[in-house]
Parts: structure tokens; C-alpha cells; sequence
């Protein structure tokens, strides 16, 4: 899966409006009735190219500067939906190191958006008030401190230290109702398991524990439903909350940093962003389904395999998945 799940702001410089896809700053773009966070010298002095829904030329000089609180400007302002409070937003993005100037991560800005509920308590304050209260067809940036970001921790997985601004260059796609909360676990009509398949017991906490078969690998995709959700039906491409534990039939062990249920946390993904086989298994599926899914190197890593994570060529993939909502 790409990396970017875990995983995602005055006075403007209207003076010069630049008529090439080079832009500066043109406000705050204050939308009645919505706390708009407020621009500032950091946020403003980074160019942005303003051609939305294209990968944006972005200029910023490392160390960009401290910030006491997330600053947000607007390049290109949109006329669409407002990402109000609580709302669902998609929104392609790119991140830097206001430190070094690195990129992070990005979207590819390639139609796979990455969702967002305008909630702190879910996502990285700083992402959510950059995003809030822009209109569907907005480019925004935000300069956001580590109060807002990752706090004193910093991030390692993205390669962000502890005192380390972060840059956050996103355009608002969509701007929906807020999705239904996500279940708490699977829930539905229990179905019994297929013989041959790795078994699944869950502890007192809640915890899974995967069993594959000592049996030769099928090394064809094949799928069981244990609990058949009542939810909605899984679309193409769609953003889904999910648990999930992915382990290995050749070892029969979890592959380390991809236990959600270990880790206390969900992931959110798009369905177009993730293996060829990890799409198949839950598109169509239901939401409140738990399913077990075997996939093959042809639909998961290919014979390169995944060296970093000790995923050979040749291993199938035994995910076991909680499908709990769409966002």
C-alpha cells in the first residue's frame, strides 16, 4: 500500500497577480460563517503553482521558518462545497520537511484522492485546519508546527523530527456529508469457515490470532466470508475503514507493522491504491463483513516481492479483514 496512511495555513499578496502556472498567495479565502485559519508571512512565502488537480510546482526555502500555529493560505480559491466541521473530504496532497525541503509523501495527484473527516481528534490538527473551510476546488497550503503535527514524537516512518515544521500542499476535491461512525468490529450473520482455509480465533481482548493450514500454498486467490456485513456494498475505488492482519503462508507469521488490531488503530485506504488482490477481496463485500483472503505473488507484490517488509516472490498473502465502514 502506498505510503501515505499511516499516514495528510494576515494579510494576502495581492499585489501581483501571476498569470502563469507560477502563483502567489491570493488569500484566506474567508468563507462566512466558517473559523477560517488565518495566512502568515511562513505560509505566504512559499509559491505554489495554481493549476488544480495537476502536480504543483512548489518553492519553499528549507528551513522555511518557525511557526506557533498552523498558518493556511490560499493559491487557487474554488467556488464549490465547504469543507465545514465534521464533514468528509477528499483531497489530493503532497507534504515537504519544512526543515530540509524533502518531500514525504504525496498522492500522485492522479485521481486516487485520500479522504478526511474535518476532525482533530482523528486526524493531524494541522491537516484539518488547513483543509477547513476551503470550497471544493481550492489549492491550499499549510505550515503546520509540531503542536499541530507529531507533536515532540516526530515521525519516523515519514522522516519528520521532533521539531521539524511540515508543509501541506492539498487540493480539495469533494466535500460530502459525514459518513455514518465506523463499526466496532464485524457484525452481521456468521458464516461457517471453508475447509482448507487458515483458521481465525479471537482472544478475550479482541485480538486475532491466523492459523495457516500445514499444507502447500494454493497460489491462486481465493476468499471466505466468516461474517456477512448488513452495511452498504463496497464500490470501486472507494475509501474504506478497515481492521486488518496480514500474514505470510510460507512463515504462518504477521507481517511486522500491518496488525491493526495490535496497533489499536484502524486504516483508512482508497481501493485503488492497494494491491490488485486486496481490491478484489473487498470491493463488492459489505459493510460489517469479516472476510479471510488468500492472494497470490500475481495479485499482490509480483515476483519482486517486498524486500523491506521480508515478503518474497514467491509468498502468497493471507489477509484477514473487518470491513467497518466507508468514509
Amino acid at each position: 500500500m502506498r505510503k501515505i496512511a499511516t499516514l495528510v495555513a494576515s494579510a494576502a499578496l495581492l499585489a501581483a497577480v501571476v498569470a502563469t502556472l507560477t502563483g502567489c498567495t491570493t488569500s484566506n479565502g474567508a468563507v462566512a460563517g466558517c473559523a477560517t485559519t488565518a495566512s502568515g508571512s511562513v505560509s505566504n512565502g512559499i509559491t505554489v503553482s495554481s493549476n488544480f488537480g495537476k502536480t504543483p510546482t512548489v518553492k519553499l526555502k528549507s528551513p522555511i521558518g518557525t511557526v506557533k500555529t498552523t498558518e493556511r493560505t490560499v493559491v487557487k480559491a474554488g467556488t464549490g462545497a465547504v469543507a465545514s466541521k465534521n464533514k468528509n473530504v477528499t483531497a489530493d496532497f503532497v507534504i515537504y520537511n519544512g526543515s530540509t525541503g524533502k518531500e514525504l509523501t504525496s498522492t500522485g495527484f492522479d485521481g486516487k484522492t485520500v479522504p478526511f473527516t474535518m476532525d482533530t481528534a482523528k486526524y493531524l490538527p494541522g491537516l484539518v485546519k488547513t483543509l477547513e473551510c476551503s470550497r471544493v476546488g481550492s489549492r491550499v497550503v499549510g505550515v503546520i508546527p509540531p503542536a499541530d503535527a507529531f507533536k515532540s514524537t516526530g515521525s519516523t516512518d515519514l522522516g519528520v523530527g521532533a521539531k521539524d515544521e511540515i508543509v501541506f500542499v492539498a487540493d480539495v476535491v469533494s466535500v460530502k456529508a459525514a459518513s455514518p461512525a465506523p463499526l466496532k468490529t464485524a457484525t452481521g450473520t456468521v458464516v461457517a469457515p471453508k475447509a482448507g482455509f487458515p483458521t481465525v480465533v479471537f482472544s478475550s481482548k479482541g485480538l486475532p490470532t491466523v492459523t495457516v493450514p500445514a499444507t502447500a500454498q494454493p497460489s491462486a486467490f481465493q476468499e471466505e466470508v466468516l461474517i456477512k456485513g448488513k452495511g452498504a456494498k463496497v464500490g470501486s475505488d472507494a475509501n474504506v475503514i478497515v481492521n486488518y492482519q496480514l500474514v505470510l503462508w510460507r512463515t504462518g507469521k504477521v507481517v511486522s507493522g500491518n496488525d491493526t488490531w495490535a496497533a489499536g488503530q484502524t486504516a483508512t485506504f482508497n481501493t485503488g491504491q492497494v494491491v490488485a488482490g486486496f481490491k478484489q477481496a473487498l470491493e463488492g463485500q459489505t459493510i460489517g463483513s469479516r472476510v479471510v483472503v488468500v492472494i497470490p505473488p500475481a495479485l499482490g507484490y509480483g515476483t519482486s516481492g517486498n524486500s523491506q517488509a521480508g515478503i518474497l516472490g514467491t509468498d502468497d498473502l493471507v489477509f484477514l479483514v473487518d470491513i467497518l465502514g466507508i468514509s
